[in-house]
């Protein structure tokens, strides 16, 4: 899912995230598939417009969504720590963006998951960049692979959970929350994904569309007039 980082909603977490003088975000999710990926994304970008010197790491072991650039030779090191910063580009799009592609040697993972060393990465990082946005696994998806992502969302100064309308549950998103607050993490606000969820004005050009054949004229009518009428035109 591609959304454009000039779009009104990602200018508006944005500004919240400014304002705040939050320099690491986390994003997370409960389940997997809910956008965490594009939002991250989007964001960086916004970030880059801005002015704003930003790095894109993929903690989301459950499903890696960002890919080297370049073939470049890896160089060994002998702290198992994450590699450099590079040039990443995120799947099914020519995006190319400053970043760090999800680890995949064992012991890099293992070194993550203790005490204070994700929380040194990001002081590293924040040195030579301005915002650090850290695209993390599922709260939800337990898996022996992933680092935690309520560890993650702590280290950060802040983060945003992604909510897809009609997938989750209730009591899905009130587990996640609860991880998040166990962690102490700061939840600077929930982005709400509406993605399957048609607009009004949609729904009704959809229903007009029931009257043809034998009701044409009066379907195509009506479906100029929804086209037409300001108030369904409207972003609510």
């Amino acid at each position: 899912m591609y959304i454009p980082a000039t779009s009104v909603e990602i200018d508006r977490i944005y500004s919240q995230i400014a304002s705040q003088g939050m320099r690491s975000i986390a994003i997370t999710a409960a389940n997997s598939g809910e956008g965490v990926s594009s939002v991250a994304v989007a964001l960086a970008q916004r970030n880059l417009l801005a002015g704003k010197s930003t790095l894109l790491v993929d903690l989301n072991l459950y499903h890696p969504n960002f890919q080297h650039v370049l073939d470049l030779e890896k160089l060994e090191t002998t702290d198992a720590s994450l590699e450099q910063p590079e040039l990443i580009s995120f799947e099914q799009s020519s995006i190319v963006l400053t970043g760090i592609a999800a680890p995949t040697r064992r012991e890099v993972i293992l070194k993550l998951r203790q005490q204070a060393v994700i929380e040194q990465c990001i002081a590293k990082w924040l040195e030579t960049f301005d915002t650090v946005i850290i695209d993390t696994s599922p709260l939800n998806r337990v898996n022996a692979n992933n680092i935690p992502p309520e560890r993650v969302a702590a280290a950060c100064d802040s983060c945003l959970m992604v909510v897809l309308a009609g997938n989750s549950t209730e009591s899905m998103i009130d587990s996640a929350i609860d991880k998040l607050n166990t962690s102490s993490a700061n939840i600077l606000g929930c982005v709400f994904n509406d993605r399957d969820n048609p607009t009004l004005k949609n729904e009704l050009i959809r229903e007009t569309k029931r009257l043809h054949p034998k009701l044409a004229k009066l379907g195509n009518f009506l479906e100029e007039w929804i086209h037409k009428n300001r108030l369904l035109s409207l972003d609510i």
